[in-house]
């Protein structure tokens, strides 16, 4: 933070509640009501991974973009370490029937269940190359560079190949379900 004392208490101070609210957002958006406690975990994970490697994260930041959205990407890949600490099964369908339904009653419950069987079904019916696309941007919310990288395609053709796999699994899902298109 340029040298100058007190400087990161500054930051920590302007940027600690905008992390917080974050957290639990995401927490909450995975399923996983957390505690001021685990929140706060969470906080330290982001403001710690800031300072690895001499404040590499911070260096890297490109101002033509919001700091804020910034921040929560970093914040939201510090989440789901944080729950993959918790859940080493979660990226798979699993993580589908960890999200609960908005209801909340026993019977949507078991609606939600099926409807992540429904979809584990369709994602397997999938050519394999449309599954595991899908499930590492929706599953693991990886980015096109990380997919790219993950399949070994260019970065410009993941936009496209996601597409077509969107289209192939709604087939699949309308016949599953017995939906017209």
């Amino acid at each position: 933070m340029g040298g100058e004392p007190g400087a990161w208490r500054v930051f920590v101070d302007r940027f600690a509640p905008t992390v917080k609210a974050l957290a639990r957002r995401y927490l909450q958006m995975h399923g996983h009501f957390a505690d001021d406690a685990e929140v706060e975990d969470v906080v330290q994970d982001v403001f710690h991974a800031l300072t690895r490697k001499d404040f590499k994260l911070l260096r890297n930041y490109d101002p033509a973009f919001s700091f804020k959205t910034y921040l929560g990407v970093i914040t939201r890949t510090e989440v789901h370490r944080t729950l993959r600490k918790k859940s080493p099964l979660l990226g798979d369908t699993a993580q589908l029937e960890a999200i609960p339904s908005p209801g909340g009653g026993p019977g949507e419950e078991a609606s939600g269940a099926e409807e992540a069987e429904t979809v584990a079904k369709a994602l397997d019916a999938l050519p394999p190359r449309d599954a595991e696309i899908l499930r590492l941007r929706y599953l693991r919310e990886l980015d096109y560079k990380a997919i790219a990288t993950n399949l070994r395609i260019p970065e410009a053709s993941v936009g496209q190949t996601l597409y077509r796999a969107k289209q192939r699994l709604l087939e699949k899902l309308r016949s599953l379900l017995g939906l017209l298109a």
